[in-house]
């Protein structure tokens, strides 16, 4: 009676029982074909099929998800009870976001080559432990000037800060056809930990104070970053003797050609001469109007939506409804950028952030209220993608690190300017919808610049020719 026992990766052998005249010439040398051997073999194959780069990605979910711990959309939450005890108006407050935001656009500079160089293994842990000390000391502030400090130095960590170049490049790193997916599948983190830590933290804030609530914060937040990215995080698939995307170098015959891989076909532009095209001022102008009208919202919604008469827990609510719509869109998009061009994916979101603008300005109860904020989370959700993947499709990866570091702080300087702005205008109006206005109309303007940022030609010179 003939058996067949088949191992993953080896072709079909026949063998036959010993019969009086011993083994069969077909036999295969191993003489443990047992089930239990090749249950074990098939486990091993499955596991080395499994491509790294999606360790990277969860990893990075993860320290997405914990830095929604540390102020990042939260902030507005504390904005009322920190004002009331430290005696700081809306401007003040609104610096402590600007200088969060500053600092991280000059550290990006340094913070963005490390990352090309060294990769994010050691920069996140110690970047994450300098967060949670800083805030465990903003627990222990009594004055503007110590909150406005400490946020300065949350800043220049370049972790905890929006658009953040220290788990989106490394993702970027790691994948080409599939890069959309990746960075929407690690930036889903950001949008679910605002969904679980926006109520919570207002739930602290009710029943244990400010102060408190950032220390608990602060633990938490280290607690779920240091260990996973001290373990598992690695540079690149190169480091690892793998290839972007996880495809497997196919041996070439002697006097064959290898066939080229899409992965390989992906120009890399080196800094200089990525801003020397006018696709890189287009997005740099695109990019600064909208951060500039981001800045502007990110301390002084949740504000706005209690001034008008609404409860401060429906509101947290609301904003893990803009959170959740984040992490929904920002999947969506993610598919839908390895699809169609990233730019039709920009315009969208500039132009439903304008919306939901205007929802807000008109906004006079509930339903404008969670309204404006889901499609304001969705438009979010959309521009985490943009800014993630539009520098790596236009101007590959080696050097995305760099070319971000230096694209940032231009965004970081004007979302900085935005709080400040903005809490001057309500300090002087009373009133946020002259902000409003404004912000609707920078993000308009942004839609229509990013519109004409094609991307740009292949650098023919670094054609490499076969030599006859």
């Amino acid at each position: 009676m003939a058996s067949c026992w088949v191992l993953p990766g080896q072709r079909l052998t026949y063998w036959r029982r010993p019969g009086p005249s011993g083994p069969s010439p077909l036999a295969p040398e191993s003489s443990s074909l047992r089930p239990s051997s090749i249950r074990d073999a098939s486990r091993r194959h499955f596991y080395s099929d499994l491509f790294y780069g999606w360790a990277i990605v969860a990893v990075m979910w993860v320290v997405n998800f914990s830095t929604m711990a540390t102020g990042n959309l939260s902030f507005g939450l504390f904005v009322i009870p920190m004002g009331g005890d430290l005696g700081m108006s809306r401007s003040q407050l609104g610096w402590a976001i600007t200088a969060r935001r500053m600092a991280a656009g000059v550290s990006s500079f340094v913070v963005g080559r490390l990352i090309d160089r060294y990769g994010p293994r050691v920069l996140i842990p110690v970047s994450a432990a300098v967060i949670g000390m800083g805030l465990i000391f903003l627990s222990r502030a009594d004055s503007p000037w110590q909150v406005i400090a400490i946020f300065g130095l949350l800043g220049m960590t370049g972790l905890a800060a929006p658009q953040n170049i220290m788990t989106s490049v490394p993702v970027a790193k790691w994948f080409q056809q599939k890069r959309g997916m990746a960075l929407a599948l690690a930036a889903t983190g950001l949008g679910i930990g605002g969904v679980f830590f926006l109520p919570i933290t207002q739930l602290l804030l009710d029943h244990i104070g400010w102060r408190s609530t950032w220390v608990v914060m602060a633990v938490v937040f280290m607690a779920l970053s240091i260990p996973l990215s001290a373990v598992f995080l690695r540079r690149q698939p190169e480091d690892m003797g793998l290839e972007v995307d996880g495809k497997r170098p196919v041996p070439a015959r002697a006097g064959a050609t290898a066939p080229s891989s899409p992965a390989t076909e992906e120009t890399s532009w080196t800094v200089r001469e990525a801003f020397r095209t006018a696709t890189m001022w287009k997005l740099l102008l695109a990019f600064a109007l909208a951060g500039l009208a981001q800045g502007g919202t990110s301390v002084h919604r949740i504000p706005y939506w209690i001034e008008n008469g609404f409860d401060a827990q429906i509101v947290s609510f609301s904003f893990a409804g803009d959170a959740g719509g984040a992490a929904t869109m920002a999947l969506f998009a993610g598919w839908m950028a390895d699809r169609v061009s990233i730019r039709v994916i920009a315009v969208g979101s500039f132009t439903g952030l304008a919306v939901a603008m205007g929802l807000a300005l008109i906004g006079r109860n509930e339903y404008f209220l969670f309204s404006s904020g889901i499609l304001f989370g969705l438009s979010v959700g959309a521009s985490m993608i943009v800014h993630s993947y539009i520098f790596a499709e236009y101007y590959g990866r080696t050097f995305l690190g760099s070319i971000r570091g230096i694209v940032l702080p231009v965004m970081m300087v004007s979302a900085a300017i935005g709080a400040p702005m903005v809490g001057y205008i309500h300090d002087g109006t009373g009133s946020y919808v002259s902000s409003w206005w404004l912000i609707l109309s920078l993000n308009v303007m942004a839609a229509l610049i990013i519109s004409t940022a094609t991307k740009p030609a292949p650098l023919l010179a670094r054609v490499e020719t076969p030599v006859l």
